[in-house]
Formats: structure tokens, sequence, C-alpha cells
């Protein structure tokens, strides 16, 4: 690494030092280490300090949830290394390569021997992919013809038995996970009812929601939560660099709504929400593939800032 002394016309003040590295350069200002943004790392310096409002505003909602789950600033931070470098390795990379490790460096702030080390840990101990087969499951009950009457309801099924049965579908959404495991899951989320009298060993199945939402499986709702915030995040952040092509993202709020409002916003929005999601889901239905394609849809919720909504 060499330092040079920049006092050209149009090159930095006296008070700036420009270090060459092997792939890049990085500007040292005041003490401070910037990379030199290219195509991918380009930022407007005004949005700095609305940008770091919102992250302040994001993290209060996700420290709460945190430390009611018991994961204090340590493990957070130990996975915020994590995602930043993972972030900078893959996305990141000149020319469609991963990023070296200095690239890494230089655009987290994290030192090379650390950025090595945190690369080798998870090269190690990738994470195990989250996934809720009861999701599919009852997403295949409500969609597919077979599984519905002639008014489009979905079917009582019998639980063992050839298609249309709960175990046809078990088969299709989850075949590694036993007949008794997925009955009991759906039975005590609410999702479900016992058909004939048999509470603990139902021959027979009724679905009484319009969609697999968990009412005290905790872990489940907090796996949906890593994917629904994600997802948004995502929009926000393709609407941001990409403003000649954005995705459709709207909300409706109140500064002074009063419990009666609050109420009637659950109300409504759960009537008329399910009732828009019913009717996407139908209509893309055709467009689906067991293989392949993309990730995408529509996600609608209801917000208070005191979390209160007198409603399920």
């Amino acid at each position: 690494m060499r330092e040079l002394a920049m006092r050209r016309r149009g090159s930095p003040p006296s008070h700036c030092l420009v270090e060459q590295h092997p792939a890049h350069w990085q500007i040292t200002l005041f003490g401070i280490i910037m990379p030199i943004m290219d195509a991918a790392t380009q930022f407007d310096p005004t949005a700095q300090s609305r940008m770091q409002r919102s992250v302040e505003r994001i993290l209060r909602a996700l420290a709460r949830v945190l430390m009611r789950q018991g994961i204090d600033y340590a493990a957070f931070s130990d996975i915020a290394k994590r995602v930043f470098v993972s972030v900078a390795t893959e996305e990141f990379g000149i020319r469609s390569r991963p990023a070296s490790k200095s690239r890494v460096a230089l655009l987290t702030g994290i030192n090379r021997r650390e950025v090595a080390r945190v690369q080798r840990l998870a090269e190690r101990d990738a994470p195990m992919q989250v996934f809720n087969p009861a999701l599919r499951l009852v997403s295949l009950w409500i969609r597919e013809s077979a599984y519905r009457d002639d008014n489009g309801q979905p079917l009582e099924l019998d639980v063992l038995g050839p298609e249309p049965s709960l175990e046809a579908l078990r088969a299709r959404a989850c075949p590694d996970i036993p007949i008794t495991a997925v009955t009991r899951e759906l039975l005590q989320s609410g999702v479900a009812r016992s058909a004939d009298g048999d509470s603990t060993r139902p021959g027979r199945i009724a679905l009484v929601t319009d969609a697999y939402v968990p009412r005290e499986d905790v872990t489940a709702k907090l796996d949906l939560m890593g994917t629904d915030v994600a997802a948004l995040l995502d929009t926000i952040g393709w609407n941001i660099d990409q403003p000649s092509a954005p995705r459709f993202q709207r909300k409706v709020s109140f500064n002074h709504l009063t419990q009666a409002g609050l109420r009637r916003l659950q109300t409504v929005a759960a009537d008329s929400g399910m009732r828009l999601l019913k009717e996407l889901d139908g209509e893309l239905a055709q467009f689906t593939t067991d293989t392949g394609g993309q990730f995408a849809g529509l996600g609608i919720y209801v917000f208070s800032e005191s979390g209160e909504t007198d409603g399920g």
C-alpha cells in the first residue's frame, strides 16, 4: 500500500490521502476510511442522515422483538457482521465475481482478518433453510380444484386414503413428516378442526381458516417475520434503486385514530385484505410451477405504534 498526497486541481484537499489497493482505491478523510464508490455502491451523501434515522426506527422495532426472545446485543452484532460480510461478498463484487476480502473490508468497515474469519465460519456453519411445510399444505388445500367443492370452498378431508385426502396433500407438501405430526400441527394451530368428533386422532378433518397463520407457535411466527420483513425491505430498496420501474408500495395511515377507528381498521383490513389475497391466489395459481420461477407476492398488514388493534 502506498499513500499519495493529492494537491492537483480537482484533487482531494491536502488532508485527504488516497490509498491504492490491489483492486480499488480508498480515500482517508480526517482519519475516516471511505471507499471510492463504483456503480454498485454509489449513494447520495445528502440522504445519509435520513437513512440513519430510518435504520434507527427499523432497529427499534427489531430490538424490541429480539430482547423479548432473549437475543442480546452481542448476538445481534455477530449476526449483523455475518450478514454484512455475506452481502458485500456476494452482491458487491466487480465484473460479476465475488468481492475480495479487501473490498469487503472497505465496504463494511470490518478489518480483513475478521472478514476472513467470518467467511470461514459461514462456510463451516451454513444455516439451515427454514421451511414451514404447513404453509404449502394449506395453500394446496385452498387452491387445488380437487380439494374444493362446487362453491369453491375447501372440502372436508379424510386424514388417510387416496386424493383428495390430508395424506395425499402431505405426500406433496412434506413427504418426510409423519401424517400424525401434520394433523397435530393443523389442529393445534387452529387452522383445522376434527370433523368426526375425535379431537386427538381424527379420521376426518376440516379447514376453518383461509390461510396458515400460527396462533401459538412462536417459532413459526418468527419464521414469517424473517420472510415478510425482508420482502418489504427488498421492495423499498428496489424502489430506491429502480425509480423508473417501481414495484407497487402504498399505505394509508392516520395520526390520531381513536380506539373505535383501530377496531374498524382491523375489521376492514381482515375482510377486504383476505378477499384480495384469495382473489390473487386464484388468479395467479395458473402461473406457478413446481420448479424454477421467482418468489413473489403481495403482503397486507395492520400497524399501530401502541401495538394495539383489538383484534387477532
